[in-house]
């Protein structure tokens, strides 16, 4: 799982993919101290854990359990893991998708390619492009 600077970058700027997030147990995400209310927890990767003892569940302070969605603005942010990215994409037989993504890969300029640096990286930037007509430039995702 990519818990680098770049991809929580990356995820941050995929507002598409943010505002499709609807939490389960195991979910990755990064969180700043902001994000919670137990002041233990700092900034880092974690992973959203709901449990019916709040006190040990981790998960944005902007999470109404109840409702099981977003109630505020949350700078926590999603870090979809591979087989979370590959379905968000549309496709009938998993090797269709695997011929348009190697196909795809293949087609990558060197600058993309040095921009993408992970298996994740990469997914991301073939569902942004697939689903979205997006492209990482390094700092956003642009058209």
């Amino acid at each position: 799982m990519d818990t680098s600077k770049n991809y929580i970058k990356m995820c941050r700027k995929a507002d598409e993919v943010q505002s499709h997030w609807e939490p389960k147990n195991g979910d990755y995400f990064y969180g700043t101290p902001e994000d919670f209310a137990d002041e233990d927890l700092g900034k880092g990767v974690y992973r959203f854990f709901e449990c019916d003892d709040e006190y040990y569940s981790i998960m944005p302070l902007s999470y109404d359990v109840k409702a099981k969605e977003f109630i505020d603005e949350t700078d926590a942010v999603r870090l979809p893991t591979q087989d979370e990215l590959q379905n968000m994409l549309d496709f009938e037989l998993p090797i269709d998708i695997i011929k348009e993504f190697s196909n795809w890969c293949s087609d990558l300029k060197v600058a993309m390619l040095e921009r993408l640096q992970t298996i994740e990286q990469l997914w991301l930037g073939f569902v942004m492009m697939k689903n979205y007509q997006k492209s990482w430039n390094g700092k956003d995702w642009g058209k």
